[in-house]
């Protein structure tokens, strides 16, 4: 719920979206791979090996290769992507935050308080949402 989608050959260079090229990473792993010059090599059984700038290497399993090793399966094995330096021309950024994250949940819980005030202000001047009555109306209840 909280990760991103990486794709392990990135999809600019022929990488295809599919569960074989596709890993779930948190925010600070795929930024660092994006932008700080780590790579990564997917094996087919799901196992990620890291390598460093510095070219030390670390090595990740899957959970699910203990609870579920039916979904270790490998749809297709990878081609090696060939390593090209990432933003070299320094066309891609990092990003950066404009507000703090205290801040930006200050600002949700504002916004979501003044949309609730308009709505209850709405109900309470009489206007209500529904579909209209029809207009051939006498008054009387439909009958049942």
């Amino acid at each position: 719920m909280h990760c991103d989608l990486d794709h392990t050959i990135p999809y600019g260079d022929g990488g295809r979206t599919q569960a074989s090229n596709l890993k779930c990473l948190c925010r600070l792993h795929h930024l660092i791979k994006t932008f700080w010059g780590w790579h990564d090599q997917q094996l087919p059984d799901g196992t990620l090996v890291w390598t460093s700038p510095s070219g030390q290497t670390h090595v990740t399993t899957p959970g699910s290769a203990i609870l579920f090793p039916s979904l270790c399966v490998p749809i297709e094995v990878l081609e090696p992507a060939p390593h090209r330096p990432r933003c070299a021309e320094r066309t891609a950024m990092m990003p950066k935050r404009r507000r703090t994250r205290a801040q930006n949940r200050a600002h949700y819980i504002a916004s979501e308080r003044r949309h609730n005030r308009r709505a209850h202000h709405t109900e309470s001047q009489g206007a209500y949402f529904g579909p209209a009555p029809p207009d051939d109306s006498d008054g009387e209840p439909p009958p049942f």
